[in-house]
């Protein structure tokens, strides 16, 4: 029977070797003190796949290996056929090689047949070590993989480790015969348990590699067993003599916490000493007793390998007690609970290091032995030493138990007592009566208490443990999880459709719930907080009350993994495009729980708390199939969730992977326990199953919505060789190569990960042919824009069963990428050399060439200004924005105050803000004022920038910073800032509410065929009465002038750093509810009759640029004005002003563009120190679509769309029939009017 209780031992088993259902399964054999090398470079590799075929069809592995035929499946290696449909094959794999492969079907005719799902992916460790690994079609995620020691014998068969480890004290392990390798060389896998008694020493030994913990059946599904990872016990019938196995403790190039506990493990060789070393580093060293992240980081890592064996414990020839490390774990518990309240009362907004210190800080708890009360008395555990005197066993037997457990217990407890006693059970049960029933009771008595104590004992012991302190609310919900529980686990297994028995969906829904809720109860009681004064009793039951919750969410996890395995085999991916809402409702209150656990694990809580009610107001609202909009509506919410869990996945291997890593290299563990740390983390978590489940069911709502999995921004044709990256940074190309023998460089197609919509191409040069990138993106956006100026052709595609199944097997080779127009996008193999041109779009803007120099400002004017601004002349250095000309002020100042003219003859259809422009010159004009120094370091870093070499990254980036730095460290004078804020409000003073947007205006940017979207900094929501903000907020849109990649983009534009002005707009700051880009000709093609249009929530920036997400998306038809919805919102937050009454109180960071007010930049002792902070007035606040009438309201929706086209062909006409890029906002009035407020106009 498979049950679904989770058992993974706290104390014991590390969540690295977890192995659950549904996830890929990592299982790692033991480490032995002797270690054999093998002797060749590479290390065998078993591969058994259960698949059934049809009378004919071969099996065949096919992946990036040449042993798997460089997915070619014809080259393929094609397995054999053994019995229950098992086939097999095996290799030798050069150690360090990445596997990637999928298992395919070969017909008769030569007819290839694909598995759905992900690749499998796997790193072959070695040179110690072989691997076996073992999946089933279209099973991607049950993956499991094993390692196994290589030696000079033979592997033993699995059937004699079972014996071995059936048999205890006394048996001898039946050895198979040698089979040796075609390389003559065998290799064989320890067995898991082996003893043999030599006459001569009144001793016998039993050793396992795995200790499998009778708790219950349930330990199965979450983990314990195969996690201990350490030598098996070792059953003496007399004390041995103390011996540390041999250790590496390597401290080059360590600092910190790392280089602290590895120099401390080294003179820590007991259980005690090693705890004694992480209270140390955990509450004594970090200040207040409280540690940092990377305290806990290296920790948990640290304790988990150790709690495991893969870091051995011995004797140090003390005697202390099992209570000396219950006080240990006392004092660590409460630090930890510190860090976790800390964090939590943080106030404000999201803080992702407050998150991911919770994080850290719960996991590090299963990590500490129990201190409960009886633990900490002077003589603990002693109900085995009674057992050790027991009259009704044999002599052989008590020795075992005094010396093996008692007496080891009593002098140096360590997790390998835990391990060591679970086998002795295993023992005295094995045969029932065998021994004496009161011997055998008492016996199981202290195990449990044993578990106890190392904190691994099972989820029904662990809540029962609580129900004392429980109020009848809880107390009811915990009994009644506990009688659901009981009832499905004796369901057994099976698919639960009523084919093959087991517990059916509806009851495992009702599982899930009842855990939801009895955790509910105990996270409540949790997030009071930890006062100085409780008493250690109070922090005892508060750590089962913390464990209890933690275990809990480890539960629902395996319970959440049975639903989606039962919803895929009962064929969901492909029902619920068709299905009633009464068919989702499971699937989405499954999800809904995962989402709510992630929850109560205090991650993003109010967002998850607005998914929760997006979910249910979709699915109340209308058949999530019935409509196109009703599936995009929702489906936009499951993205939303989807990229919730991939976030916190992210953080919590940003949080494991590198102290792993360097933490396993420092101390000798094979590259594979450091290597798969974080991700057997991740795997493990609540968010990898609300990832798959969100996953399925947005796939399944895209189809119903009939949406193609790719999006095109800019269609064309091109070819290059497929290579995959980060995101797109400098490096992201990799080394050119050439295939076609004239030495003509190959290009690039470049599929990539993650961008946040503000990125560049132009720097990258002309051997970037393509981009795919692996998320969706708003059109609109300033990296769209970009690849369309630059003629890039760009998809998107975010369907993981597309990326793995179309893309990732095409990696390293030259493909073909088309996408067209109408967003068909097909990948194919080979293609010409040559750079193929991209379709560019037909819009009539697009024949306007960029210009060679910028615009440039008319050297009168900038003159008289320099000469006003030394003088002190402030009123003729400030241009009123109806003033504006492109020559003075940059063509962005020079068309919004078009836009003023044209909004007061618009007849009231939008209106356009007030103005005022700090002119080109300002700039140089206060680097003089600075003084002979600055003036100077000003000039000579310019012309560093004019000299500096493309390729030389590291003087160019250098340069910016200090280029910036010395910017935006000017002082811009009071007396200035405040002619300028007059000439916006009319002469009047400025209004304490009146905020500002600060805003560039290039004589490089808003150019035809120039825009630099984006490129360039804005600082909204600044407080016209604070002269200081506002004049800092002027200084950080001048640095932005010097970005790198503000200089890269003039540099591939042909124009001169020395040449480029920045005047400064400033701008009365609209507070809008909606924020919109419309571009008057549809991007894509150059269509004129279609206009698009995409809107987001809040200040515009979040449409723009630097946020994940997507935007609600249209396209209009000009003539007849119909509205076609192609996506709605799921942004998770919305750039605003905090509530009336909390602006002071709220200050927030919002400068924007390239993020130059946030970079570090080289001060001129050459530390990084952060640009000077612009004080604004605007916050995030996460965002419910469920609220928003954009995404609510049909009618309302298409009426507002409608008006924004109207506002776009006005602007459009004015502008001579140039197509335009707009940008503006939307204000909702108390009664539910409309304002349309338009910021800027460009030529598209």
């Amino acid at each position: 029977m498979q049950a679904l209780q989770t058992g993974r031992s706290p104390a014991l088993h590390g969540a690295s070797q977890r192995r659950n259902p549904g996830v890929l399964r990592k299982t790692w054999s033991r480490v032995d003190a002797v270690r054999v090398q093998a002797a060749e470079s590479s290390v065998p590799v078993d591969f058994s796949i259960k698949c059934k075929v049809d009378f004919g069809e071969s099996v065949r592995l096919v992946g990036n290996q040449p042993f798997l035929g460089s997915w070619q499946p014809k080259k393929a290696v094609e397995l054999r056929w053994t019995e229950g449909n098992i086939w097999k094959t095996e290799a030798r794999v050069p150690v360090g090689t990445e596997v990637e492969f999928k298992v395919v079907k070969m017909k008769p005719d030569g007819e290839v047949i694909w598995e759905d799902g992900d690749n499998r992916t796997f790193k072959v460790l070695g040179p110690d070590y072989g691997l076996n690994v073992i999946s089933a079609w279209a099973k991607a995620q049950d993956t499991k993989i094993d390692a196994f020691k290589l030696s000079d014998g033979s592997r033993q068969a699995p059937a004699a480790a079972a014996a071995a480890a059936s048999n205890g004290a006394g048996a001898a392990a039946q050895q198979p015969p040698q089979q040796q390798s075609s390389s003559k060389s065998s290799r064989s896998r320890e067995a898991s348990a082996t003893s043999s008694v030599d006459g001569g020493d009144s001793s016998s030994s039993s050793r396992g590699s795995t200790a499998v913990l009778s708790k219950s059946s349930f330990e199965e599904e979450s983990g314990s067993r195969g996690a201990w990872v350490g030598a098996g016990p070792e059953f003496v019938r007399s004390r041995k003599k103390d011996e540390r196995p041999a250790g590496t403790w390597r401290t080059e190039g360590l600092s910190g916490v790392a280089l602290a506990l590895v120099k401390g493990d080294e003179q820590a060789a007991s259980w005690l000493k090693k705890l004694g070393l992480q209270k140390q580093l955990l509450v004594d060293s970090p200040p207040a007793c409280r540690p940092r992240l990377d305290d806990l980081s290296y920790l948990y890592v640290y304790a988990t390998w150790v709690n495991t064996g893969a870091l051995a414990c011995a004797e140090s020839g003390s005697h202390y007690r099992p209570n000396h490390h219950a006080n240990l774990a006392l004092a660590m518990f409460r630090s930890l609970e510190w860090v976790i309240g800390d964090a939590t009362r943080g106030g404000g907004g999201r803080s992702a290091a407050a998150e991911k210190l919770i994080m850290a800080a719960r996991r590090m708890h299963t990590r500490l032995p129990s201190f409960s009360g009886e633990f900490r008395v002077s003589t603990p555990l002693t109900r085995i030493r009674d057992i050790a005197h027991r009259n009704d066993i044999p002599k052989e037997l008590k020795d075992e138990i005094k010396h093996t457990l008692q007496n080891k217990l009593h002098r140096s407890a360590g997790p390998e007592d835990l391990v060591a006693t679970e086998v002795m059970l295993q023992r005295v049960t094995a045969r029932p009566g065998e021994y004496s029933e009161a011997f055998v009771e008492e016996f199981k008595i202290f195990t449990r208490e044993l578990r106890e104590f190392f904190n691994a004992s099972g989820l029904v012991e662990l809540l029962q443990g609580t129900l004392p302190a429980l109020d009848d609310a809880h107390g009811s919900a915990v009994r009644s999880l506990l009688q659901l529980k009981e009832r499905v686990e004796a369901a057994g297994g099976g698919n639960g459709n009523g084919g093959g028995g087991g517990a059916k969906l509806d009851d495992l829904m009702a599982l899930l719930t009842a855990t939801t809720q009895a955790r509910s109860f105990y996270s409540a009681g949790l997030v009071a907080g930890l006062r100085n004064d409780v008493t250690d009793e109070v922090l005892a039951m508060r750590q089962r009350w913390r464990l209890a919750d933690i275990r809990l969410e480890e539960y629902a996890f395996v319970v959440l993994s049975r639903i989606i395995g039962q919803l895929e085999e009962q064929g969901a991916p492909a029902k619920l495009p068709k299905a009633t809402n009464l068919q989702w409702a499971l699937p989405l209150a499954a999800l809904t729980s995962g989402l709510r656990h992630m929850g109560l694990s205090l991650y993003d809580t109010r967002e998850l708390l607005v998914l929760e009610n997006e979910l249910q107001r979709w699915h109340s609202t209308c058949p999530l199939t019935e409509t196109r909009d009703a599936a995009l509506r929702a489906k936009a919410t499951l993205e939303r969730a989807l990229r919730v869990a991939t976030e916190y996945s992210d953080a919590l291997a940003d949080v494991y992977t590198q102290p792993a890593a360097t933490l396993g290299r420092a101390l000798g563990l094979p590259e594979h326990m450091g290597g798969i740390f974080a991700e057997a983390e991740v795997r493990a978590s609540m968010a990898f199953q609300v990832s798959k489940l969100a996953a399925m069911l947005a796939r399944a709502l895209r189809v119903a919505a009939g949406q193609e999995p790719w999006d095109v921004l800019v269609p064309g044709e091109v070819s290059g060789v497929l290579r995959e990256a980060a995101s797109l940074d400098s490096n992201a190309l990799g080394p050119a190569s050439s295939s076609n023998g004239n030495g003509a460089d190959d290009g690039v197609v470049l599929v990539v990960r993650r961008a946040d919509g503000d990125e560049e191409l132009g720097p990258l040069g002309p051997r970037l042919r393509g981009v795919v990138l692996l998320q969706e993106l708003p059109h609109l956006s300033h990296l769209g824009v970009r690849a369309r100026q630059d003629k890039v052709t760009f998809v998107t595609c975010d369907d993981a069963d597309v990326i793995n199944r179309v893309l990732r097997p095409m990696l390293g080779r030259r493909v073909t990428l088309t996408a067209t127009g109408d967003c068909a996008v097909s990948l194919r193999e080979g293609g010409s050399a040559a750079p193929a041109p991209s379709k560019a779009p037909a819009a009539k803007a697009a024949a306007a060439p960029a210009p060679a120099a910028g615009s440039a400002p008319d050297a009168a004017a900038v003159a008289a200004v320099s000469k006003a601004y030394a003088s002190g002349k402030w009123g003729e250095v400030v241009v009123p924005l109806d003033k504006a000309v492109v020559a003075a002020c940059g063509s962005k100042s020079a068309k919004c105050g078009a836009l003023v003219t044209l909004a007061a003859s618009s007849g009231g259809l939008f209106a356009a803000p007030r103005g005022a422009v700090l002119p080109f010159g300002c700039l140089e004009a206060a680097v003089a004022a600075a003084g002979g120094d600055t003036e100077s370091r000003f000039k000579e870093l310019l012309g560093k920038l004019e000299d500096a070499k493309s390729g030389d990254g590291a003087a160019l980036d250098a340069t910016c910073e200090q280029l910036q730095a010395l910017v935006a460290g000017l002082t811009v004078p009071p007396a200035l800032v405040r002619q300028l804020v007059q000439s916006l409000t009319g002469g009047a003073a400025a209004d304490p509410q009146l905020l500002l947007a600060v805003r560039s205006s290039a004589n490089v940017e808003d150019l035809a065929g120039m825009s630099a979207a984006g490129l360039y900094d804005s600082v909204v929501g600044v407080a016209a009465a604070d002269d200081g903000a506002v004049g800092a907020a002027v200084a950080a849109v001048w640095a932005s002038l010097y970005t790198r990649r503000a200089v890269m983009s003039r540099r591939s534009a042909g124009v001169s750093q020395s040449s480029a002005r920045m005047a400064v707009l400033v701008m009365e700051m609209v507070a809008p509810d909606l924020s919109f880009v419309l571009h008057t000709a549809r991007p894509r093609d150059g269509n004129d009759k279609v206009l698009l249009a995409e809107v987001a929530p809040g200040q515009g920036e979040t449409l723009a640029s630097g946020v994940r997400g997507t935007p609600w998306r249209f396209e209009v038809e000009k003539a007849s004005g119909k509205v076609d919805t192609l996506a709605y919102a799921n942004f998770s937050t919305a750039l605003m002003l905090p509530a009336q009454g909390t602006a002071a109180a709220v200050p927030a960071f919002a400068a924007y563009g390239s993020g130059a007010a946030t970079s570090l930049i080289a001060g001129s002792g050459g530390e990084a120190r952060p640009l000077p902070h612009v004080p604004t007035a605007l916050v995030d606040r996460e965002v419910d679509y469920s609220t928003q009438r954009m995404s609510a309201d049909k009618d309302w929706r298409v009426a507002t769309v409608q008006k924004l086209a109207e506002v776009g062909g006005s602007i459009e006409k004015a502008m001579g029939g140039v197509p335009q890029d707009i940008e503006g906002g939307v204000v909702l009035g108390r009664d539910g009017a409309l304002a349309l407020h338009v910021f800027q106009t460009r030529p598209q």
